[in-house]
C-alpha cells in the first residue's frame, strides 16, 4: 500500500530549479557567516548567527526535538555555513542536504536542525538589510494573520471535547477552528465513537460562528473507513479534512481526494520536494501543509506555496506548537501569496523572554499581527541569553 503509483518513470530531481526567494537587491555587499552557534537554557534552544562583520541574528529551536538530533546541528548544518555567503541562503538550504550524502539523514531531525538555522540567518540578514524576514523573503503582503485555533483533546469524551474547543475559540474569539478526530495513526478511537458524535456537535455549536477543519492523523488504514468519515465532515459543512489516511499511503490519499467533496489537506509530515511536486501536480489534494520545522524552514516551504499557486492551490503551513512558532507562521503568511485563509495557531509563547521590533505582535479578534520588525520580528531579552549554555 501506500506510495507512488507503479509505472512512474519520471526521474527524481532532489532540487528542483527554484528561483531564489532571498531579494538580493537589499543586501548589496556579501554577509559572510563567520559562526552558527547552538545555546540551551532550560527547555529551550536558541541559535546564533554571527557575521564576520559584528551582526547578529537569533532563532529558536524546535522546543521539544532539538535534543533529539543536536549533533547534526553542531557537526553538521554549523561547519557546512560558516564561511559561506548568507545572500545566497537558498543554494545553501539545497546544498547542505546533499554535502557529505546528508540526504541519507533526511527526515525530521535533520530539517528541524537546518529550519533552526535558517531562521538565525534570516534574522541576521534582516537586521542587516535593515528590512523584515517576510520583505525579505519577497515582500509583505499582510499586515494581519487571521488564525484557526489548534485543539487537541483525544482522550477527551465528546462533551468535554466540546467545552475545551469553546474555551479555546472564546479565547481569542477564533473565526476558525481544527480538532482531532480518530486515533492517530488507529482507526479506533482512544474514547469509543468519539468521532462520530464530536463532529455534529462541534458542527452545531460553532458552526454558524467559525470556520471548521478536522485533523485525522493518520488514522484511517482503510480508503472506505476514510471516505465514511469524510461524508459525516462534509454533512456537517467542515472545510477541510487533513491526513485522513497514514501520511505515506500517497495512492490512498488521492483516492480519498477524488472520492470526496471536501478538501483533503496533506503535508505535515512530508520531507521531499519531490514527493510534494507529485502530489501537487497529481493527487486531488487541494490544501498543503508542509511544516515549517519538520520541512527545514521558510525558504523550501515557500517553494511548496509556488509549486501549489501554480496549480490555483493553497498552500497552508503546520505549525509545530511551543517556541517562536507563531513567528515563523505569521513570516510565512505575510510573504506567501496563497496560504489559504486562516493560518494555524497554538498560542504565544511565555517561556523566556522577548519583545516586538516592529509593531507589536498582539493576538486579537482572531487575528495576529504579522511580524515586521527588522528580521524575525523581535529581540530575545540579552540578559537571559547571556545565561544560556553553549552547546557544543
Amino acid at each position: 500500500m501506500g506510495g507512488i503509483p507503479q509505472g512512474h518513470s519520471k526521474p527524481v530531481d532532489p532540487i528542483g530549479n527554484f528561483k531564489p526567494l532571498i531579494q538580493r537587491d537589499r543586501l548589496p555587499n556579501p554577509v559572510i557567516i563567520e559562526s552558527l552557534e547552538l545555546y540551551k537554557r532550560g527547555g529551550d534552544w536558541f541559535i546564533r548567527a554571527r557575521s564576520k562583520d559584528g551582526a547578529e541574528g537569533w532563532s529558536v529551536g524546535h522546543p521539544s526535538k532539538m535534543a533529539l538530533s543536536q549533533h547534526v546541528f553542531t557537526k553538521v548544518i554549523a561547519p557546512y555555513m560558516r564561511g559561506k555567503d548568507a545572500r545566497d541562503l537558498d543554494q545553501w538550504v539545497d546544498g547542505v542536504f546533499l554535502s557529505g550524502s546528508n540526504y541519507k539523514m533526511q527526515g525530521q531531525l535533520f530539517w528541524i536542525q537546518l529550519a533552526a538555522a535558517e531562521f538565525a540567518i534570516l534574522d541576521l540578514l534582516g537586521k542587516v538589510a535593515k528590512c523584515s524576514a517576510a520583505d525579505l523573503l519577497g515582500g509583505a503582503r499582510r499586515k494581519q494573520i487571521d488564525l484557526y485555533i489548534a485543539n487537541n483533546h483525544r482522550s477527551k469524551d465528546p462533551g468535554e471535547s466540546l467545552r475545551r474547543i469553546v474555551k479555546s475559540v472564546e479565547a481569542i474569539d477564533a473565526r476558525a477552528l481544527k480538532f482531532k478526530i480518530g486515533g492517530r495513526m488507529k482507526v479506533v478511537d482512544q474514547v469509543p465513537n468519539r468521532t462520530e458524535k464530536l463532529i455534529p456537535m462541534v458542527a452545531e455549536a460553532l458552526g454558524e460562528r467559525c470556520t471548521l477543519y478536522a485533523d485525522a492523523n493518520s488514522s484511517y488504514l482503510s480508503v472506505k473507513k476514510a471516505i465514511a468519515v469524510g461524508k459525516i465532515l462534509e454533512a456537517n459543512k467542515f472545510s477541510f479534512y487533513e491526513e485522513p489516511v497514514p501520511f505515506d499511503y500517497l495512492d490512498e490519499t488521492k483516492r480519498v481526494a477524488e472520492a470526496l467533496d471536501i478538501p483533503i489537506a496533506w503535508g505535515e509530515q512530508e520531507s521531499s520536494q519531490w514527493r510534494f511536486k507529485w502530489m501537487i501536480e497529481n493527487s486531488s489534494v487541494r490544501i498543503f501543509q508542509p511544516d515549517l520545522f519538520y520541512y527545514g524552514g521558510l525558504i523550501r516551504s515557500l517553494r511548496v506555496a509556488r509549486m501549489a499557486a501554480a496549480k490555483g492551490l493553497d498552500c497552508t503551513p503546520h505549525v509545530s506548537g511551543g517556541g517562536f512558532g507563531f513567528l515563523y507562521m505569521g513570516i510565512y503568511a505575510a510573504c506567501c501569496p496563497n496560504p489559504g485563509r486562516y493560518q494555524e495557531y497554538k498560542g504565544l509563547t511565555d517561556d523566556f523572554p522577548w519583545e516586538s521590533t516592529g509593531e507589536k505582535i498582539i493576538v486579537k479578534n482572531g487575528s495576529m499581527t504579522a511580524p515586521n520588525g527588522h528580521g524575525i520580528g523581535v529581540e530575545i531579552d540579552p540578559h537571559y541569553l547571556a545565561q544560556a549554555d553553549r552547546v557544543k
